[in-house]
Order: structure tokens, then sequence, then C-alpha cells
């Protein structure tokens, strides 16, 4: 059975299990299954994605989105953000989305105050959504491999797809150590990617991004923070304690 089909299948279960039931007709509402297909529709779209397109992206990202602005206000504007992508997250903003990650890390014992920061800036780079940028530049289900790449020659020299962990990387590689750096450029990769790691690579996905995308990816969704932005507002002010040019 096709991968789209089984994942309607299982959303649908445990929706109606809940009391959720088919609502088409009803006007605006959106369906399950529309949302879904919207879904896989801009995920499609992405994978459309040529060499030429991503270096157009990259040269458009030198330049800032928003310019100076507090990081506090970049999360705030966080919460305006629904990612048409997440068919777990569904309507959910992705600042909830932040606030559940960080929850969760918090819970498992993660203390580096820098990998904290850096998880609450990692979505950041949907924010060119705001500006016009089209979806499918954004989010098309992780990062994969583009064009010919030789094995272990590092992720630095290979090629991949653009989204929106190139766009948070482009804006924020001033203010972060380069293992924080690495993280935000890559916390979006799928398994294509992992044969293309170099012993850096390999290091620091052991050490920083399978702790992070545990998280990420697989902390229950259908779940309100405990915590708010304002919780984290310290943190904040002590790694970016200036505005950022974003």
């Amino acid at each position: 059975m096709p991968l789209r089909k089984l994942i309607k299948g299982f959303v649908k279960r445990k929706l109606r299990k809940r009391g959720f039931h088919d609502i088409r007709g009803l006007g605006e509402i959106t369906t399950i299954d529309e949302f879904l297909d919207r879904a896989f529709a801009i995920q499609r779209s992405s994978r459309k994605q040529t060499l030429d397109d991503v270096m157009q992206l990259r040269k458009k990202y030198e330049q800032p989105i928003l310019g100076e602005v507090s990081v506090e206000r970049l999360l705030e504007l966080l919460a305006q953000i629904v990612d048409p992508t997440n068919f777990y997250l569904f309507c959910g903003s992705q600042l909830t989305h932040t606030l559940q990650v960080l929850e969760s890390m918090e819970k498992a014992g993660i203390t580096d105050k820098e990998f904290l920061a850096t998880t609450l800036i990692h979505d950041l780079g949907k924010l060119a959504v705001l500006k016009g940028e089209m979806w499918e530049n954004l989010e098309g289900g992780g990062k994969i491999p583009l064009g010919k790449n030789v094995p272990g020659s590092g992720f630095a020299n290979c090629t991949f797809n653009w989204d929106h962990a190139d766009v948070v990387h482009a804006r924020f590689k001033p203010y972060l150590s380069e293992n924080m750096q690495w993280l935000l450029r890559w916390h979006s990769i799928q398994p294509e990617c992992e044969p293309l790691m170099d012993a850096t690579d390999l290091a620091r996905y052991e050490k920083y991004y399978k702790p992070f995308v545990r998280h990420d990816r697989t902390f229950i969704f259908h779940h309100l923070p405990k915590k708010r932005l304002s919780d984290y507002l310290p943190l904040l002010k002590e790694l970016f304690p200036r505005p950022v040019l974003f």
C-alpha cells in the first residue's frame, strides 16, 4: 500500500478514536483528506527543485528578510506560522511545536544552554513565508541529496535541496558556535543524506542531531506545552543579548 494511503488511514483512525469525524461539505472547513492532499502536493513540488533553484535561493537569503530584530520578537512571529505540510501538528503553530520540543528535551535532562537556545530558533526559517516565500522552498518533507555527490565527502561538499533550515542557518551563522551552526543547517536531513557524512559530520550527528531529532520528530504533538515563551526569555537574553540581522 502506498505510504500516502497508510498515513491517511493512520491519521483517520487516531482522530476517530478521539471523536473526530468526516466533515466533508461543511463550507470552508478543511477535511483530513484535503489537509493531507495539500501537504503531499507541497512536498512533491519541493522535490522538483533544481541546482539552479538552490543557487538562486542561496543568493536571495544572503540578504536579511526582516532586518534587525530581537530573537524574542522572531519567536513571537513564529506563532503566526502554521506549516501546511505538517499533518501531525495540523493547525498548531510553529511556536507551539517549538515549545513542545523544548519541554521534551528538558524532561530528557538536556541542559546545554546553547543547544536549547538553538532548538528554540531551529524553525525560524519558516518566517520567510511572511515575506511571500513559497512553502515548497521552505518545507518539502526534509533535506535530501540533489545532483551528483560522493559518499563520505562531507555535507559541506555536497548539494541538497533548499529548505527552512538553510534560511535560518544563513541568518544565524554569526551568532552561534560551529557545532550549533551545523545543527541548524542539517536539522532536517533525511536518511538518504547519511552516507554523505564525513568524520566531522558523523561526530556532530551522534552528539547533537540524534538527541535533537528524537524530540523534534517523535514528541507527541497533540499536547499543550506547560511552559510559555516568556519562561525562556532569560535564556534568550543570555545567548542573544542584542538584536540579530534577520
